[in-house]
């Protein structure tokens, strides 16, 4: 097993305040059926588009490969979705 919910909701968590303050993670579970992924479920204040929910599918194996996999999607995620 990897990392535990509660280290991956603090690591997501610290990401995306790095990145924008716009970006809040609501909640994080893991995946159906359990293993090494989870779901991180992010919004984004301001969009264009209210409300901007990301639904992220991450692997938990390891803190350094957690961080780049958040921080990668939530840049793509803000390049994608502008501010209103």
């Amino acid at each position: 097993m990897g990392i535990n919910l509660d280290e991956v909701t603090s690591i997501s968590r610290d990401v995306a305040s790095q990145l924008d303050q716009r970006l809040k993670v609501v909640s994080v579970s893991t995946t159906e059926g359990g293993g090494d992924r989870v779901e991180v479920l992010v919004t984004v204040a301001g969009c264009h588009q209210e409300p901007c929910l990301h639904l992220l599918n991450v692997s938990r194996v390891g803190t350094e490969a957690l961080e780049e996999q958040i921080r990668a999607t939530l840049q793509r995620s803000l390049k994608a979705h502008p501010v209103a």
